[in-house]
């Protein structure tokens, strides 16, 4: 099939939709860009304890400040940390949301 590639992963990628598909959640309920949005409005909640809140900030400053682990002036290394730190920063932050805050807010967005 033309446009038909295999990761080194196995997994058959047809297109950037396919992607988008894949990096959907374990229950499959809403996307990845809908769970951004979902852990945002989770911090700006009151209910929200501080520290995720901190990290929320100092991810956003990391990717937006100039100083960086590797500089962005390296073109595809530079950019990398900055994927990694903010993949790894909401994996944490995910992980320190009261579980209750995210699923009331996720089930708004599955409406």
């Amino acid at each position: 099939m033309p446009g038909k590639k295999t990761n080194h992963v196995g997994i058959t990628v047809h297109s950037f939709y396919d992607i988008i598909c894949f990096m959907k959640n374990k229950n499959n309920s809403i996307g990845f860009f809908t769970r951004i949005y979902v852990y945002i409005r989770a911090l700006l909640d009151k209910r929200t304890p501080v520290i995720p809140k901190i990290l929320g900030i100092a991810i956003i400053a990391y990717i937006i400040l100039p100083f960086d682990l590797i500089p962005d002036t390296i073109p595809v290394l530079g950019w990398m940390d900055d994927a990694a730190i903010a993949a790894l920063g909401i994996f944490i932050i995910s992980k320190l949301i009261p579980k209750t805050i995210l699923d009331e807010y996720t089930k708004k967005e599955e409406k």
